[in-house]
């Protein structure tokens, strides 16, 4: 079994002999890329092959993300004592206006590290700060962002917030709102007929100073009768207050002849068993 195993093994080791010969490089890249920062390698979307596995250069969503079309940072590949290496750039620190399908784009690279960053007109757009001063509506593109009325939508390349149709809210029509809607007459004085004012969104009388005044002296004397009425005292009678002799009245007299009646009886009886 033992020697199986040594067999398979020198079998592998021959087999790759065979395929790289000892004067080919195992690395090899197509856009030559490197630590040097020239416009033949960040420009181009080159390939770097080892072995029997390759890869593109790609832009990335951060210095440490994941590959995306387009954004600010670049991922180059290149060799390096016959190795497979990338290293990140900054496009736009470096002078173009950022990375698209694995490519600076726009402006020419400077190998000067002294280079002035503000010679090149750079966008603020992908730099992950919003930047309202600058039209921005939000940072990054490709992420989910909301507008002032708290709908929703999608970041744009330029930073512009795309709200989705099924977000947008519906508009309610409301007096004030600038805009002559169904059963409106005005939103200003100015689409009035003479005379008239805008109240309410209907357009009324525009009233002097005199007729204000009657009104107002009109609605204090109602309002005046309406609380005398509600605190109206209730009407009185007058009082007869002239002595009377109430034993002539038919109740006392009535009352005075059935107890002569009955005193009358009890005497009676008093004279029987005298």
């Amino acid at each position: 079994m033992r020697g199986w195993i040594i067999l398979l093994a020198v079998l592998v080791l021959a087999s790759v002999a065979y395929a790289t010969p000892l004067n080919e490089s195992m690395c090899t890249d197509t856009d030559s890329g490197g630590i040097y920062k020239t416009d033949a390698a960040l420009k181009v979307k080159g390939e770097v092959k080892y072995g029997i596995t390759s890869q593109v250069d790609t832009c990335l969503t951060a210095e440490n993300g994941v590959s995306t079309n387009e954004s600010k940072w670049l991922k180059e590949y290149f060799c390096r004592d016959d190795k497979r290496v990338a290293t990140v750039y900054d496009c736009i620190k470096i002078g173009y206006t950022g990375c698209e399908n694995g490519e600076c784009k726009g402006g020419t690279a400077s190998t000067s590290s002294n280079q002035s960053q503000a010679a090149t007109p750079v966008s603020a757009c992908g730099n992950k700060i919003l930047e309202k001063s600058k039209g921005e509506e939000c940072d990054p593109p490709d992420k989910i962002c909301f507008n002032d009325k708290s709908e929703y939508g999608l970041c744009g390349k330029d930073c512009k917030c795309k709200i989705a149709n099924a977000a947008k809210k519906p508009v309610v029509p409301s007096c004030g709102d600038g805009a002559r809607d169904v059963g409106e007459e005005c939103e200003k004085d100015g689409e009035c007929p003479a005379n008239n004012v805008c109240s309410s969104c209907k357009c009324v009388k525009q009233l002097s100073q005199a007729e204000i005044d009657a009104m107002k002296a009109s609605a204090k004397t109602e309002t005046e009768k309406a609380i005398d009425e509600k605190y109206k005292a209730p009407e009185t009678h007058e009082v007869d207050l002239t002595a009377k002799n109430f034993t002539e009245t038919p109740g006392i007299q009535a009352t005075s002849g059935i107890a002569h009646f009955f005193k009358a009886i009890f005497s009676w009886i008093a004279s029987i068993f005298s």
